[in-house]
């Protein structure tokens, strides 16, 4: 059965109440409030506060809606790109099916023709997102390979990923656009818009890999598995303190089928500036091979892991670039795309030849 998709002002009390008590929640919600929330510029996030009828209670306050962006711009950026499509197919194909960490939702519906959708999730109050402008502590940093780790591990090597038409990456999904004509495309804008702000190291990086990202990342020779894509400081929420989820990842809207290390080594890449990254990297790329050998991964499939981390350096860097260009712009953004591109770049240059194209 098809759900309807809802708009922010179709998600009434009525509605939640309706939606929850099939769920198995006894409620009776008078009246909500909802506030925007999160930095997300491809969608459109709210807390919903929850006022439920009197002598009902027992369910938490407030939940999460996710809906579309507000800007145009943004929305067909969502819908052409199909970032859209690939979180709400996440959330209906894997989200609950394996422990991951990752958000409990309680509704997801997609619309095929016009790629809306209607993200209902738990809330988490207590976690906080972090900070792509900032810098992660060691604790949160063990505490996101404990999480990609837990992704990775629940559908390492599985035949099932590549019958799948919507992630990036498997072998059924329709063609799309090269990425190397996309770099080719948006390279000189980016420098152009960003100017003196596009440093020494951005500019060898950029130029290095024009026309030769597709080798690059042809020589990877690591398993597949399901794989974020966006793995960085803002689309994670942290609660040290909480023992079921100290950490939960969001925002799936790149879900994609690859070699698994690369959302270490972009999460590397973006996460630090370059100082703290090379007394860092070392140590979670251990703790990342321990956490899935845990997991159930044989050994022998991590042989090349160090080598697949090296040619995933650049991923960030990419991400950068591009995103930057194709959605709504804000200071924030500007300073965050740029952050991105800036340590990336540093990470590829210290790995030298195992890291840039031939």
């Amino acid at each position: 059965m098809n759900l309807p998709v809802l708009s922010r002002d179709e998600i009434t009390a009525e509605w939640l109440t309706a939606m929850l008590r099939g769920k198995g929640h006894d409620v009776a919600i008078a009246s909500i409030e909802a506030k925007a929330i999160g930095t997300g510029q491809v969608g459109a996030t709210y807390r919903i506060h929850l006022t439920f009828a009197e002598n009902y209670g027992g369910f938490p306050p407030t939940i999460v809606a996710k809906l579309p962006s507000n800007d145009e711009l943004s929305r067909t950026t969502g819908k052409s790109h199909l970032t859209y499509l690939r979180e709400s197919r996440f959330y209906q194909t894997f989200a609950g099916k394996k422990p991951m960490a990752v958000p409990d939702h309680l509704y997801i519906a997609f619309d095929e023709e016009s790629h809306a959708f209607t993200l209902i999730m738990h809330d988490l109050p207590n976690h906080v997102q972090g900070n792509q402008l900032g810098e992660p502590s060691r604790e949160e940093a063990l505490l996101a390979v404990d999480a990609a780790a837990s992704i990775h591990a629940a559908w390492w090597g599985d035949p099932m990923l590549d019958t799948l038409d919507w992630p990036n990456g498997t072998k059924a999904v329709p063609p799309q656009l090269d990425g190397d004509v996309l770099f080719g495309m948006f390279w000189p804008g980016f420098c152009d818009r960003y100017g003196d702000r596009v440093d020494v190291n951005m500019r060898t990086v950029g130029e290095a890999f024009l026309g030769k990202l597709g080798a690059n990342y042809d020589m990877r020779q690591s398993p597949r598995c399901l794989t974020h894509n966006d793995f960085r400081p803002d689309n994670m929420l942290f609660n040290i303190g909480d023992p079921a989820k100290p950490i939960v990842i969001v925002d799936w809207q790149t879900t994609g089928v690859g070699i698994g290390v690369g959302d270490i080594a972009y999460y590397a890449g973006t996460a630090f500036d370059a100082a703290h990254r090379r007394e860092i990297e070392a140590e979670l790329l251990a703790h990342y091979k321990a956490q899935l050998v845990a997991r159930g991964v044989p050994e022998n499939d991590l042989k090349h892991v160090e080598d697949d981390y090296c040619r995933s350096a650049v991923a960030g860097f990419l991400m950068g670039v591009t995103a930057a260009m194709v959605v709504e712009r804000t200071d924030r953004g500007d300073d965050m795309f740029l952050a991105m591109a800036r340590r990336s770049a540093a990470m590829v240059l210290d790995h030298g030849e195992r890291a840039l194209p031939a």
